[in-house]
């Protein structure tokens, strides 16, 4: 097909600078072209809406451009099939087949177009006419019957364990794990294929579009409804479920390992017994509740899945609607990806894989927009770089160890075998960490080693080089036992004492008599009190007098340790030249701790870069450029030529800016901020009666940059001593640049506030001051 060029004109909300209208061509050129593109724009240029404006308007001419040429192509092919077959027949043959072929190929890409937008018209023909009652209806009997039948299930459960002896409750039966059978040869086949399947599947053009915080995505989308593209252009929003969760005793936990857990423990869909309701007045009758999340139900979610596309909403509009139509927009936003035009979602579900695979993220073909981009490589390293505290350890190592005692006579030889393989690991890795550190001088205080090794060296180390770990993460994510493990910790009393020492000890723990839980922990409290064993799960409080226990002992309250593990396993089986692991043994054991640390982010944006069409990182500081070029996509194997870079400088005319280096203060000292000297007492009382003669002179708002929150807060606190802060207050608000993201937008408003105020304010205050 041929190249689009880009139109001279934009649908701009307003009348754009040269340089907006300049970074919407190369946006167009590098989008139709398939570049990776290397985009800087100055921040207060209007990147966000330069990159929505090109990035729309070259995929809506791209649509248009791909249906026309296909028509093109078919006519073209029908024209020539009825042509002369020339002198050889067989040649003419073959030529006639492979148009066939060719004919056939552009029909099924036609109709898939075509299909796509049909179901477009059927969306926003349902606007007006979506009727809740018929699709209620059918859902609630849906769920009876599903109800009933999970209910005869679980009663022939129940009664083939009678007969086996030694039953168990039914909540307690839900934490047993089922038979795995994912070794099978025919399973991994079948799982293969029905892979392929979806990936054939992946439905319209998408441009996927990344920022730092949800926060800056649902400015992003906000800037969207600004512009032409909002009545036609399909949109959704992708974010974790602490940003989206609507059911208040899930979000109510406030942490986001417990609330994943909570949701896919509630999507197990626990029944629970009829109970009287109220219905229709003062009769009564008999219904079965649910323990199930009541905003997962499909219907209910396909429908609101529409409503989300139809109409371009933000992460806090998404909640509202979710919140009135009773539907999760966690899940919604999911089934609306395969529709969507523009998803908009953080950095993390994008670049980690497996985030990307379980959110139903398809890159191939697509496109890629990376905003605020400057800190990409470290993002990307600091996703994929994993943390084991020797807590973690010895928390899941309890779980598993108590889970496999309870549940020994219960659970298939698979299942045992891999729960005694990742216990061996887990083992394997706190015998590492309790290994002695550096003695101290005549005998002091041992100190903390730290040393730095390859994976293959590691895996030696440890003797864990003969277990297979590919097949070990695929037990761990086939199987769910992490989330079994989560729910049987919160069964038996939530919280796992853990006791230093040596925990490898534990696999002598006897089995325990009884099947209820004030019997198992009553066994396992004797059974640790005999034996001296170091994992009671018990209800005392902790002796906080004594310095012993404070420093052996930790109370570890967690969503469920073995994911951590899952990731760190994971980690394993990159290159061996892409990462290096760090195993830091602490005086005390709560202090050691195994990190993986990636050396290489391009290994993990390869697959980004070879499926998309393109890949464009924007930014308003982007320099050193060939640090992205180099590092991030020719590392990942993509050729020099395809890489594109654009810088352009600011809207402000260079009129109204006004550069200054001060070389000295007041006093005539001389202003030297090298590492060495930054933390001089006299440099920083100096910088004090620079920052007061600046708040005198200059009205509005002043903003102090530092190079990091440690030496802001050290600079800072130098001010408070010395009286600066007082000063500064008598002239302007004083305002601190929070370290949690979700604070930042509040404060800044704030800031803008006060400054606008101060215009007409009599009380000598003059603006605002943000240390930064």
């Amino acid at each position: 097909m041929s190249l689009l060029t880009a139109p001279q004109t934009f649908p701009f909300p307003f009348p754009p600078y040269d340089i907006q209208e300049d970074f919407m061509k190369n946006l167009f050129t590098a989008l139709e072209g398939g570049k990776l593109g290397i985009f800087e724009s100055p921040t207060g240029t209007g990147k966000s809406l330069s990159l929505i404006c090109g990035a729309l308007t070259w995929l809506n001419e791209h649509n248009i451009h791909c249906k026309n040429e296909l028509e093109k192509k078919i006519k073209e092919a029908e024209n020539q099939s009825g042509g002369d077959d020339g002198p050889d027949w067989f040649t003419a043959a073959t030529k006639r087949r492979e148009e066939q072929k060719e004919t056939i190929k552009f029909r099924e890409e036609l109709l898939k177009l075509e299909k796509q937008e049909q179901r477009v018209r059927q969306l926003r023909e349902r606007r007006q006419v979506i009727k809740r009652g018929k699709f209620q209806k059918q859902e609630d009997e849906f769920d009876e019957l599903f109800r009933d039948l999970q209910e005869v299930r679980e009663n022939v459960k129940r009664e083939l364990e009678a007969i086996g002896g030694s039953s168990l409750s039914a909540e307690e039966s839900e934490l047993v794990l089922d038979d795995y059978h994912s070794d099978d040869e025919a399973e991994s086949a079948r799982r293969h294929k029905d892979d392929e399947n979806d990936d054939q599947d992946t439905g319209c053009l998408k441009i996927y579009f990344c920022s730092r915080t949800h926060s800056q995505l649902s400015q992003f989308v906000r800037e969207v409804q600004k512009t032409n593209f909002a009545e036609d252009v399909r949109v959704v929003s992708l974010a974790s479920r602490q940003n989206l969760c609507v059911n208040e005793d899930v979000s109510k936990l406030n942490n986001m390992a417990l609330i994943n857990d909570k949701c896919l423990e509630m999507q197990r869909g626990k029944k629970g017994k009829a109970t009287s309701v109220s219905v229709d007045g003062p009769t009564t009758k008999k219904k079965k509740s649910s323990s199930g999340c009541p905003y997962h139900k499909h219907s209910a979610l396909e429908n609101f899945a529409d409503q989300i596309l139809l109409q371009v909403k933000d992460i806090e509009q998404m909640v509202a609607a979710g919140r009135k139509v009773n539907s999760c927009p966690y899940y919604a936003g999911r089934f609306a990806i395969k529709d969507a035009q523009l998803v908009c979602l953080p950095y993390n579900t994008l670049l980690h894989k497996g985030t990307r695979k379980a959110s139903g993220i398809n890159l191939k073909g697509n496109i890629v927009i990376v905003d605020e981009a400057h800190n990409l490589l470290e993002t990307i390293a600091g996703i994929h770089s994993v943390v084991l505290s020797h807590s973690q350890l010895a928390g899941a190592c309890a779980q598993l160890t108590q889970y496999q005692q309870r549940y020994v006579k219960r659970l298939s030889p698979r299942n045992l075998l891999y729960i005694k393989q990742i216990i061996f690991f887990i083992n394997a890795l706190i015998k590492l960490l309790t290994k002695s550190g550096i003695p101290g001088e005549k005998g002091g205080k041992t100190l903390p080693l730290q040393n730095m090794m390859t994976v293959p060296q590691f895996l030696s180390d440890t003797l864990v080089d003969n277990l297979n770990i590919f097949k070990l993460i695929q037990y761990i994510e086939g199987s769910k036992i992490a989330h079994k493990l989560h729910s049987f910790s919160k069964t038996f009393e939530g919280l796992i004492k853990i006791r230093h020492g040596n925990i490898t000890d534990t696999k002598q723990t006897q089995q325990p008599v009884g099947s209820s839980t004030s019997a198992f922990l009553s066994k396992m409290k004797s059974n640790s009190k005999s034996s001296k064993e170091n994992l009671i799960p018990e209800n005392k409080p902790q002796d906080l007098n004594a310095e012993k226990n404070k420093d052996d002992e930790e109370e570890i309250v967690m969503g469920s340790p073995l994911m951590q593990i899952t990731e760190f396993l994971r980690t394993l089986l990159g290159a061996s030249v892409d990462g290096r692991v760090v195993v830091q043994i602490g005086n005390v054991p709560r202090k050691s701790y195994i990190k993986y640390l990636l050396l290489n982010p391009a290994s993990h944006f390869h697959e980004i870069v070879q499926q998309c069409r393109s890949v464009i990182v924007a930014g308003g500081t982007m320099r050193p450029m060939n640090e992205f070029r180099d590092q991030l996509f020719l590392s990942a194997g993509a050729p020099p030529e395809r890489v594109l870079e654009f810088s352009c400088g600011h809207v402000v005319p260079g009129e109204q800016l006004m550069p200054i280096a001060l070389t000295q203060g007041p006093t005539n000292v001389t202003l030297d901020f090298t590492f060495s000297s930054r933390n001089n007492p006299t440099i920083l009382d100096e910088l004090g009666r620079v920052l007061v003669n600046v708040c005198t002179v200059v009205p509005g708002g002043v903003v102090c940059f530092l190079p990091s929150y440690d030496y802001e807060q050290k600079v800072y606190s130098h001010f408070e001593n010395s009286g600066v802060i007082q000063r500064l207050s008598n002239k302007k608000k004083v305002f601190r640049e929070p370290k949690k993201s979700n604070q930042l937008d509040a404060l800044l408003a704030d800031y803008a506030k006060t400054i606008r105020l101060s215009a007409s304010n009599t009380t000598g205050v003059t603006g605002a001051f943000l240390f930064s």
